[in-house]
């Protein structure tokens, strides 16, 4: 695709086209009107002379011509000029450029030639100035267009330079300008404020959410250790309570993930965090998706993979990813492929339609037609969330034989020896 020029480009690209067409028409019309004027005013000249000095040459008297125009009489003529027909004449002759005029008059022909170096001179003298009147045209039509550029574009570049360093709306500059500056400013600042406010609210909810949910968490993971420790001696309820106590500590982790989410970007610290660990523990949680269902759910990984990344923010996207996966297949496998800066999670179920590909991480979108699984629809809009809040990238992939293939890419790092 072509680039498109910036605003000041078509500015000044605008000021030189309308000069380089005024001054083109300028140009035509005065080179026109010379040639117009040269050529009257040398027939009316010619004309004029020819009836003087022909009435004096038929008077008997010597005619007196100027010293650019020759007037012959008869034998006098050039067999150049013998040939041509009565009337007005441009050629060269003698090397010279002329205007002859030829009359029969009395008998005998008359040729009065004039020389018009002179006036070539000044004719390429009058060409030369419009040529320099039309390069300083276009010349001053950039200056001019640059000049206005800067006038005109510094209260726009002002403006989303504050855009650019998320100032508050009160500080974008020419809020109060009543010409079309002034009211971008105003939109923009009416809309930074909402933005503003949207986001304000929803970290506050957020929080309040995550603040308010740790408490009843932290209750049931304090209970259900208890429980456990006093049902020691009963396997069937411990492994019951051993489960509650499981899912407490995971649910409190989403939590503190959710509190990470309403923070922004660049004030999240980002440790080393090993992946394999993490894949391997959300595998075993989605495994009882996988009840009484024929699908083998197998992990392909060669060496241990880093990435900077807050270990629950990873768990949300993977998580996320192999639930999808456990949901959506009935049968068949799921396989996760772990390598350097690329995790992969592949099902063999029966893949995702069309119509929903293109809007499959937004939010309230559902993947497909399983009532049993039908969910909310945010999972993939929060993995995608989450990919972005951490400056990874996840896509959808439709594998050659069917079912769904998700790729999520990361930044390198040198992989962990193991000893």
């Amino acid at each position: 695709m072509k680039p498109r020029l910036s605003l000041k480009q078509q500015i000044t690209f605008a000021y030189m086209l309308l000069a380089v067409t005024v001054a083109s028409v300028f140009s035509l019309v005065s080179y026109i009107s010379v040639a117009i004027i040269e050529d009257q005013v040398i027939d009316v000249r010619l004309a004029k002379m020819a009836d003087g000095l022909i009435a004096a040459q038929q008077q008997g008297h010597i005619p007196d011509a100027p010293p650019d125009v020759r007037f012959l009489v008869n034998a006098s003529i050039p067999l150049e000029l013998r040939q041509l027909p009565a009337g007005l004449h441009e050629l060269t002759l003698d090397n010279q450029h002329v205007h002859a005029l030829l009359r029969g008059q009395g008998g005998s022909r008359y040729a009065v030639v004039q020389e018009v170096d002179e006036l070539a001179h000044t004719e390429l003298i009058i060409l030369l100035s419009l040529a320099s009147g039309f390069a300083v045209s276009v010349l001053l039509a950039v200056a001019l267009g640059m000049l206005s550029v800067r006038r005109l574009i510094a209260p726009v570049a002002a403006l989303a330079d504050a855009v650019q360093r998320n100032a508050g709306a009160t500080e974008l500059p020419s809020l109060k300008a009543q010409d079309e500056i002034g009211v971008l400013a105003r939109a923009f600042a009416k809309r930074t404020d909402e933005l503003q406010q949207f986001l304000l609210r929803e970290q506050m909810f957020t929080g309040d959410v995550s603040h308010e949910l740790r408490t009843p968490l932290t209750v049931m993971l304090g209970a259900a250790e208890v429980l456990a420790a006093q049902l020691a001696d009963q396997p069937a309820q411990c492994a019951t309570a051993e489960r509650i106590r499981r899912v407490a500590g995971e649910t409190a982790q989403r939590v503190s993930a959710l509190l990470l989410l309403a923070r922004a970007p660049e004030t999240l610290d980002a440790p080393r965090t090993v992946l394999n660990g993490i894949i391997e523990a959300e595998m075993e949680r989605c495994r009882p998706l996988l009840y009484g269902k024929t699908v083998e759910c197998r992990l392909e990984l060669s060496e241990q993979v880093a990435a900077h990344v807050r270990p629950e923010l990873a768990g949300i996207i993977i998580g996320n990813l192999l639930r999808n996966a456990c949901q959506h297949t009935e049968q068949g496998s799921i396989t996760v492929q772990l390598g350097a800066g690329r995790l992969v999670v592949e099902d063999s179920g029966t893949g995702i339609p069309q119509r929903v590909r293109e809007r499959l991480f937004e939010r309230f979108v559902h993947e497909g037609n399983w009532p049993a699984h039908e969910g909310t629809g945010l999972g993939l809009s929060i993995v995608k969330r989450v990919a972005d809040h951490i400056g990874w990238d996840v896509r959808l992939e439709v594998p050659p034989g069917g079912g769904t293939r998700f790729v999520l890419c990361f930044p390198v790092l040198p992989a962990i020896q193991t000893p």
